[in-house]
């Protein structure tokens, strides 16, 4: 497995295999495992976790989450597979500083003009991500083209982190179609990663 390969999964005696990971990043900090895919082309949903840890990973100097899931293969990339809908225990690790679970941002961060939202994101291997899905204002936005990403905070809101401007499309709750048959609702954003949470600026009339 290579050196900075930081997404991985492990079964008990067998090698490590570097995984793309697609998580949700809660408002309060937590993140959820939603699935992954291994480097064979085949996504497994994540059904449930019976375990989450935080763990050292001692080589590297660093921490992160060791998860114990159930998961299932969705897609093969043979249609009919026989590998198709079995499911199997495994340990997923999320072997880096960004994923280490603890709620450092507290109410001495908060800001009238902040919204903290959940983000849906696929991590790479080697820690890089792309940004999916965010939830603001009680919308479920799309994210179609990550424009620029940037270390600095909001001006309206202040904070320090990661500025990422994005194109966005508004979809429905559960589905990536538009709300309005007749007309897509697109919209520039700007989403910030403070410490370990994710936000949006509001602006306060």
């Amino acid at each position: 497995m290579p050196e900075n390969t930081v997404i991985y999964c492990k079964q008990n005696g067998e090698p490590s295999v570097p995984v793309t990971a697609r998580i949700e990043w809660l408002q309060d900090g937590k993140i959820r495992p939603l699935m992954y895919w291994t480097p064979d082309c085949i996504c497994y949903r994540i059904i449930h976790v019976s375990e989450c840890v935080l763990s050292a990973f001692l080589k590297d100097g660093g921490v992160g989450l060791r998860y114990r899931i159930k998961s299932e293969a969705i897609e093969t990339p043979v249609i009919g597979d026989e590998l198709k809908n079995a499911q199997h225990e495994t340990y997923l690790y999320l072997a880096d500083n960004r994923f280490c679970g603890n709620n450092i941002i507290d109410s001495r961060y908060g800001h009238t003009c902040k919204e903290f939202i959940p983000v849906i994101l696929d991590v790479f291997p080697d820690g890089d991500y792309e940004l999916i899905y965010f939830k603001a204002q009680g919308a479920r936005y799309m994210v179609e083209k990550t424009i620029a990403i940037e270390p600095r905070g909001s001006f309206h809101a202040g904070g320090v982190g990661i500025w990422h401007k994005v194109d966005a499309r508004l979809v429905n709750e559960d589905n990536d179609e538009d709300p309005d048959q007749n007309m897509s609702i697109r919209r520039p954003a700007a989403l910030y990663f403070e410490i370990n949470k994710w936000f949006v600026s509001t602006l306060k009339s």
